[in-house]
């Protein structure tokens, strides 16, 4: 019954008159479909267009980043450099207080004694500091510090400032931190007789390997930085 329907509704068509209708729509659906595709193309494009942005602007920051852990990386240079300049002129004594009377600098001595340990003594206002180990570094007279903790006697690290202008000092720094040193020819003339041994000394020290914390070589470094404060 359907099928006698649609065939009288085919028959009476004029497809003449119709054909101009047809062929518009034709053309209108080309075009929405050419429209469709083209729109398609451009959407990708563009949100491929923003992916790429997206990695360059990723790409930046390291770079970013990169750089300004190459200007910390000066700026420590720099740091470490001005560290190294100032630590140049330092030494670092082991003392053992100060006292008013030479009385009990002579009870310490004689316990310094008793563990076979060397001594310096100073007199500076009116008062002694007795001191028994120079080292270049502060770690360098640790395990000293740790003994004389050991054997209950007191003491402390010090640091000290020199004058590096002054070759008698200079040369003094270069033999605490075992550093290899040429003495001019002329220093010997600016020793007197009587401090001739402490001239030898300085040659020693220039010449011998020794241990940092070798008796023999504690007892030079302590005559010596005794000499350069009398």
């Amino acid at each position: 019954m359907k099928g006698k329907k649609l065939k009288t509704i085919i028959s009476k068509i004029d497809f003449k008159k119709a054909q101009p209708f047809i062929l518009l729509t034709v053309i209108f659906t080309v075009l929405g479909l050419s429209f469709g595709k083209a729109l398609d193309t451009f959407l990708v494009r563009t949100d491929d267009s923003k992916e790429v942005v997206e990695v360059k602007n990723d790409e930046t920051n390291p770079a970013s980043d990169s750089q300004e852990e190459k200007e910390a990386s000066k700026d420590g240079d720099k740091k470490d450099k001005k560290e190294e300049k100032v630590a140049e002129n330092k030494i670092f004594i082991m003392q053992h207080g100060v006292y008013e009377t030479y009385d009990n600098v002579l009870n310490l001595a004689g316990e310094l004694k008793q563990i076979g340990y060397n001594y310096g003594i100073l007199k500076v206002d009116g008062k002694y500091s007795v001191f028994s180990y120079i080292g270049g570094t502060k770690d360098s007279l640790a395990p000293v510090k740790e003994q004389l903790t050991e054997k209950k006697i007191d003491s402390f690290i010090k640091e000290v400032e020199v004058p590096l202008d002054d070759l008698k000092w200079n040369y003094f720094v270069q033999a605490v931190k075992q550093r290899p040193y040429e003495m001019d020819a002329e220093f010997i003339q600016t020793f007197t007789d009587d401090e001739m041994h402490i001239w030898g000394y300085y040659v020693t020290l220039a010449t011998s390997s020794f241990e940092a914390n070798s008796p023999e070589r504690q007892k030079m470094l302590l005559e010596i930085y005794q000499w350069l404060n009398g």
